[in-house]
Formats: C-alpha cells, structure tokens, sequence
C-alpha cells in the first residue's frame, strides 16, 4: 500500500516514513503542499498522513484531492488544535479516520495507520453512502428532466395568470376591511313601505244610508 506523509518538520516526516517503511509501506514523504498536491495528482494514495497546516495553509484540500482520486484512502491529521476547533473536521473530511497530537510517537502513529488500512468496512460503508447519495441526485435530475417544455410552459403561464388575476396587496387589504351593503341596509319596515289604510267600506256604506 502506498501512503503519503506531509510534515512540516522534516525530520518528523522522514522518521515517520521510516516506521511506516519497516511496516511494508510504501512510502512517499514530502515537505511542501505544492508538491503533495502533484503527487495526489499523479499517484493513488491509500493512506495519508499529514500535519493539519504546513507553512501559512491548511492542507484539508488536498484530503479531498485524495479521496477524488481514491474513494477508500485513509487520512489522519495530525494537530494540536482541540476538540472545538477539530470536531467538524469529520464531517467536512469524509476520508478522515484520526486527529493525532503532534507530541504522538512515530510507533504510536505506525500502529494508528495500521488500524486505519485494517478497517475496511468503515470506507466501504462510506463509499456506498457517497454512491447513494449520488444516485439520490440522479434520479431527481431525471424526474426534473421528464418534464417537457409544453408542461413548463403551463405551469408558467398558469402561475401568471393567476397572479394577473391576484389584486394588489394594497387593494386586497382595502376590499376586506370594507363593510358589505348588508352592514349599512336597515331592513326594518319604513312608512313609506306600507300602504295607506283602506276606508272600512261596511261604514262608509251605513253612513249613506
């Protein structure tokens, strides 16, 4: 297996590339992002083992560059940063497997990249939920796509029609607070709404008499 080490002190990076050697690593150590970054390029990296920053700049790009190339390789992190800072770290590095100190024994780092080859199931796990994911995508693409120009064409001139038809916000609120005739009408009787008396004609007629 072939793994990369990205140290900022040089002699740290050798001495790790030693232990990992002695492991049956293939190892290739460098010292510069620049030329980390041409070898994710170039190379398929299982393992990677770096310093959280080298120089002025993070080196979490390079973890992603990595895991592009190869879905299953491995990275441990080395800093000193604490758990606030770092926790995020997971979710952001899918491919990251451990946050080390940098005070931690090369031997101690030898048997940490040892655990992290030997856990397979964990990038596979990972892998499969990417390859999800993806497809989850896909497949919302596809429905999106399904739709024709005719079907956009009428959702659109739907969605016009009704806002044509839609008062302003201004006039809508004025027409509901407005009261309805039936509020001002009073539907009681009126005296010009009845009719005069009629003459009892039994009277009129014993009057004549």
């Amino acid at each position: 297996m072939k793994a990369m080490i990205l140290r900022d002190d040089v002699a740290a990076a050798v001495h790790t590339a030693r232990i990992l050697g002695d492991k049956g690593f293939q190892t290739l150590c460098v010292a510069s992002r620049d030329i980390a970054s041409a070898i994710i390029r170039a190379e398929t990296i299982d393992v990677i083992v770096m310093d959280e920053r080298v120089g002025a700049h993070l080196t979490h790009t390079l973890a992603l560059s990595a895991e592009r190339r190869n879905p299953y390789v491995c990275t441990l992190i080395i800093t000193d940063q604490g758990a606030e800072a770092t926790d995020d770290l997971y979710a952001l590095i899918p491919s990251l497997y451990a946050l080390i100190g940098s005070q931690t024994s090369a031997d101690i780092l030898g048997k940490l990249v040892l655990c992290a080859v030997a856990n397979t199931e964990e990038p596979a796990n990972r892998v499969a939920r990417q390859i999800a994911a993806e497809m989850q995508d896909d497949a919302l693409h596809v429905t999106l796509s399904d739709m024709d120009q005719a079907d956009w064409g009428e959702m659109v001139a739907g969605a016009a029609e009704v806002e044509a038809l839609s008062p302003p916000p201004a006039v809508a609120a004025a027409v509901s607070d407005r009261r309805g005739w039936g509020q001002y009408a009073d539907i009681r009787p009126h005296m010009a709404m009845v009719g005069a008396a009629s003459p009892d004609r039994g009277a009129s007629v014993m009057a004549s008499a």
